[in-house]
């Protein structure tokens, strides 16, 4: 039998794959069970690897369409 807080733990709000509710409890302070994704903390703070070039800036964007009418003759 299973300890009374353990029973009483509310649960993971993951689907099965058919379509049922996880039945494992979820983690402290997370929505998700350990086996999925509870655990994960995500990305580190300060996460250098998803700083961006800056190719896709709006203002960039804008100054190529310009360069590009230009080349064009238009």
């Amino acid at each position: 039998m299973q300890p009374e807080r353990l029973a009483q733990a509310p649960r993971c709000l993951a689907r099965t794959r058919s379509g049922g509710q996880c039945q494992a409890p979820k983690v402290r302070d997370k929505a998700r069970c350990r086996m999925h994704g509870g655990t994960n903390p995500g990305p580190p703070a300060g996460n250098r690897n998803a700083l961006r070039h800056g190719f896709y800036a709006g203002s960039l964007q804008s100054l190529r369409r310009q360069l590009a009418r230009l080349l064009q003759g238009r």
